[in-house]
């Protein structure tokens, strides 16, 4: 499994941003424990995982949780994305995205 270098960068960037600064509900075992979980196999290792998870939320908050469009992206962008950068399966890409979403930043939910 290869990571394009330049998306690689930028995650790696967002991550380390997002290392030191406080989330709403940041609970990296839980959302790597849903992640395992599921019925689909993401063939990364875990730390990428939770990278990716950060990742997420970090676009998702910029797109932001009603759905208009600001900065970020859309959470379908967000499964092309991931499926064209991680070589992840759509359904890969969904159940990252909904993990992030419940167990990272449940603030991105619509109610």
């Amino acid at each position: 499994m290869h990571v394009k270098a330049h998306v690689a960068a930028p995650l790696l960037a967002v991550a380390t941003a997002l290392a030191g600064a406080p989330l709403a509900h940041s609970d990296d075992a839980s959302y790597l424990a849903r992640v395992n979980s599921a019925p689909v196999v993401i063939p990364v290792a875990d730390q990428v995982k939770v990278t990716s998870g950060h990742y997420i939320c970090a676009q998702l908050r910029m797109y932001g949780h009603t759905g208009t469009y600001r900065a970020g992206t859309s959470p379908g962008d967000l499964v092309r994305q991931l499926t064209n950068t991680f070589y992840y399966s759509p359904e890969a890409a969904d159940v990252q995205i909904a993990a992030a979403q419940a167990e990272l930043c449940p603030e991105t939910l619509r109610p």
